[in-house]
């Protein structure tokens, strides 16, 4: 099926750039040519916004472009507020952070719509390539009622293009010395007056011919560095606009096949005779149907009635060694909200109501000799329908407040109220200071959201798991930002800010009670998070932008068990992160040249040996990035290299000469897998420019 697909994509693409291109061929000259007129701006990779209400970053198209983010998971390299790292060292599953939390605490949105929920966050971080993409913005702390109550840490929001705008085809492609290819293709219509299409395309294929065998086994713990992956995304938007009628309406498809490979197979060096390797296939499908419509209602201005759907279907089936979990889940999230004001313009309210449904049907397997996990279902449906209310206060100059609250029914785990505040006031042009408070909610899926802890030959401990309550938060956070003049007119920004989030409840993960197990229960002690953050944005002259970012992180967690209630470090949390990013553009941008350094503090290492063992951590390790581009009207070309000096955590497996034994694991990953990583790209706009 992989292989048609992957032909279908091909030729897809082939039929999109010679449309455009036979559409540039056949319009008629005009009667009047008119001379070139260049306009152009230097815009930054990075944004600190000064008119957001949260403290917000802003990763522009320029920033996407700085380095080979191929995927929203590599978009976050030059930012400081949000980091990724590797689940494991086998199934090239990545997760974010934000705060120091995991990213299963930030609310992941599309255009304002709640995403990567449930099954498809384990690998939906790598199912949004990040050419399809026009911005990523991250806000910190706690947000709008308006989405829901699972933003604990803070909110991601992905802004995709739009068909309304840009060129007619855009195609780019990107390939690495370990043969790794991807390609995409975005192009858009205007069919009528009134509405206009869009078709996005990806296709990833890595490549290991037997030639490139060692490349693919570089430590030589006989496996793969990196799986083997074939990747297919389809999304087909819609957009309709009736500015007669004041109505507008988004609509779209898409589409997701996954099909990696981890593991041991033939091309691993010098496989011990007899042991059977050891496997880690995982496939994932996945569909999602949406539809976004705003009406304008009545004659008062700024008065509208907006109307949400979105439906998910996503399938996954997934094996490491002996360990299998297989499992869908079907999800439907309707939102109805009316905007307006209340006599003037400075007391604005949003209200509505919202519903969410989700079904999961999982099953897990362990068939280890010494584990024998009979075949576990987990199957679970939340029914939640709620209410909100939020109210805007922009009536004193410069400041304004937020104030909202929402009222959820979940028919697994009863009432849940939501309030959340945020203010924001404009001490003067260069002094702006953020506050905000607010509490937040979710349901854990233990398993998928730890599917690293599979790589391993640890027991799960599924004695607790159907007793799991519902995790509950708290997020307060304050934001100072700085402008300061510099020379030639410009101004420097230095963004400072504090977040602390304190759980009522969490899903406890323990993997240090036994180094051959894994526990879940519901947390009976402490577990917080702070988070010190300092950013500085600066143009030392034009072309030339600095960005610089430092954060400290103080991740607490209590284990139970075992007759002790034991408070120590959240392990594999890096301590500290420090990033610079320099960039140089020539005139016009025809060049651009970026250099990225990252610094990782250390972070605690599970103990060995249960609880009260000995500390054990691990180094802090620089990464450097660097890309050089050439631009033209039509087509860019860059070349780059990723992890420049070859920084790599040493035996990321333990007991990987015979992985059907005890103290087998992959998990514990804390640095880089790959190498050092050289790769070449080129993208290419074609047709019509709006």
């Amino acid at each position: 099926m992989i292989s048609f697909t992957r032909h279908c994509f091909i030729v897809a693409s082939m039929f999109l750039a010679f449309q455009a291109y036979a559409q540039d061929a056949t319009k008629p000259d005009s009667t009047v040519q008119l001379g070139e007129v260049l306009v152009s701006a230097f815009r930054t990779g990075t944004i600190l916004s000064s008119t957001s209400l949260l403290k917000s970053e802003t990763i522009t198209r320029a920033g996407l472009t700085k380095m080979a983010c191929c995927t929203l998971s590599e978009s976050f390299e030059n930012s400081a507020a949000a980091n990724v790292a590797y689940t494991d060292a086998i199934s090239g599953a990545k997760q974010i952070q934000l705060l120091g939390l995991a990213g299963i605490y930030t609310q992941t949105l599309a255009e304002n719509i709640p995403v990567l929920r449930g099954l498809a966050s384990t690998y939906g971080w790598s199912y949004t390539p990040s050419s399809w993409l026009e911005s990523i913005q991250i806000s910190k702390g706690a947000s709008s009622v308006v989405n829901g109550y699972e933003a604990i840490a803070g909110q991601i929001n992905m802004e995709f293009r739009k068909p309304v705008s840009g060129e007619s085809v855009y195609t780019d492609f990107y390939a690495n010395d370990l043969l790794h290819l991807e390609e995409n293709v975005a192009a858009r219509w205007q069919l009528n007056e009134k509405l206009w299409t869009g078709l996005m395309l990806h296709g990833t294929q890595s490549i290991h011919p037997e030639a490139l065998a060692e490349q693919h086994d570089r430590n030589r713990d006989h496996f793969l560095d990196a799986p083997k992956t074939q990747n297919v995304n389809l999304y087909n938007r819609w957009f309709y606009l009736d500015e007669e009628n004041g109505i507008q309406s988004r609509s779209g498809v898409k589409f997701v096949y996954d099909d990696r490979f981890g593991g041991q197979d033939a091309s691993c060096h010098d496989l011990v005779e007899g042991i059977p390797y050891f496997e880690a296939p995982v496939k994932n499908t996945g569909f999602t149907l949406y539809n976004k419509t705003g009406i304008t209602v009545g004659a008062k201005p700024g008065t509208s009635l907006g109307i949400i759907n979105n439906f998910t279907w996503h399938e996954q089936r997934s094996a490491f060694g002996r360990k299998t979990f297989n499992g869908k889940q079907a999800s439907w999230y309707a939102n109805v909200l009316y905007s307006s004001y209340l006599n003037t313009e400075n007391h604005r309210y949003t209200a509505g109501a919202s519903f969410a449904y989700d079904n999961y049907d999982t099953e897990f397997l362990d068939s280890l000799e010494w584990n024998q996990t009979p075949l576990t279902r987990l199957n679970r449906t939340e029914v939640v329908p709620g209410i909100f209310a939020e109210y805007t206060f922009s009536g004193i100059e410069k400041l304004t407040l937020v104030a909202g609250l929402r009222v959820d029914y979940n028919s697994r785990y009863g009432w849940l109220v939501t309030p959340r505040a945020n203010v924001k006031y404009d001490v003067s042009d260069h002094i702006i200071v953020r506050a905000s408070a607010g509490r937040g909610y979710r349901s854990a899926n233990v398993i998928s959201e730890n599917i690293g802890l599979m790589a391993s030959s640890r027991q799960f401990d599924l004695s607790q798991i159907n007793s799991l309550d519902m995790e509950r938060a708290w997020n307060f956070g304050g934001n100072l930002v700085l402008y300061i003049p510099t020379w030639g007119g410009r101004q420097a920004t230095l963004s400072l800010d504090y977040f602390h989030t304190r759980f009522q409840n969490q899903a406890i993960v323990d993997i240090e009670r036994n180094r051959n197990a894994v526990f879940f229960y519901n947390l009976a002690g402490r577990s917080f998070a702070n988070a010190w953050q300092a950013d500085l944005l600066l143009t030392v002259f034009r072309g030339f932008d600095v960005f610089a970012a430092f954060r400290l992180n103080n991740n607490r967690i209590t284990y139970s068990g075992d007759n002790r209630r034991i408070e120590t470090e959240k392990p594999l949390v890096s301590s500290y992160r420090g990033l610079v990013n320099l960039s140089y553009a020539t005139a016009l941008k025809r060049w651009v040249f970026d250099v990225t350094a990252q610094l990782n503090g250390q972070s605690r290492l599970p103990g060995l040996n249960g609880y009260d063992s000995q500390k054990r951590y691990s180094p802090a390790y620089p990464v450097y990035f660097a890309q050089i581009t050439k631009n033209s009207k039509r087509f860019d070309v860059y070349l780059g290299v990723e992890n420049l000096l070859d920084y790599k955590q040493e035996n990321p497996i333990t007991g990987w000469e015979n992985p059907f034994q005890r103290d087998f694991d992959a998990s514990m990953i804390w640095g880089p897998l790959a190498g050092r990583k050289i790769y070449l790209g080129f993208r290419l706009r074609l047709g019509e420019m709006m």
